[in-house]
């Protein structure tokens, strides 16, 4: 099973996030393993930041998705990944960067929903009620625009709805609104706990 939490920079993803693990920690869940692929890091390290606004970025994160879905089926398929951000995030900003084109990336992005891959996928996404400061930065801050990553967000999961909720494959989609309190902890908590309940 995967669980992707995705939301546009600015929805308090990251802030849901670390209260959801503290709660499964505290229960003692050794069968959910929290994933955050750390491309910024990497490209600092191998000295390739120039590839940012390019196409080559772009597979640079979509290689990494399919290598855990490849682990996935084979040395973690008895746990429940949840990765902060996943495969959408690496197209809404491909569309955002203008890394290829538009149309390229639609027919790429559904061709991947149509295969075998996507499967026992779960998307929660994170809206915030007011827009949020965050409490880190990257070399991705100056491209930032929340209200269009949000726009880009609405045409990817409309255009692709019909795959993302598709029951026969086991995929759902829901929506929590963070409004940075107790509450919307609580809320993404049960919505996660109503995901894993059906695996």
């Amino acid at each position: 099973m995967v669980i992707i939490i995705e939301g546009a920079q600015g929805s308090g993803k990251t802030h849901l996030i670390r209260s959801l693990k503290s709660r499964l920690e505290s229960q003692g869940r050794h069968d959910i393993v929290f994933y955050k692929y750390q491309h910024v890091d990497h490209m600092k390290k191998l000295g390739i930041e120039s590839i940012e606004p390019s196409e080559a970025f772009h597979y640079f994160t979509l290689s990494n998705t399919l290598t855990m879905l490849e682990l996935r089926d084979t040395i973690l398929k008895e746990k429940i990944l949840v990765y902060d951000r996943g495969i959408f995030s690496a197209y809404v900003w491909s569309v955002l960067r203008e890394r290829m084109k538009p149309s390229v990336l639609h027919d790429e992005l559904s061709r991947f929903l149509k295969s075998d891959l996507y499967n026992n996928f779960h998307i929660i996404r994170v809206r915030p009620s007011v827009q949020l400061e965050r409490d880190h930065s990257d070399i991705f801050d100056e491209y930032s625009n929340s209200t269009k990553e949000n726009m880009i967000f609405d045409m990817v999961f409309e255009n692709n709805k019909n795959e993302i909720i598709d029951s026969s494959r086991n995929n759902s989609y829901t929506e929590v609104t963070n409004n940075l309190d107790k509450l919307s902890e609580a809320i993404l908590f049960r919505k996660f706990n109503e995901i894993i309940s059906k695996k």
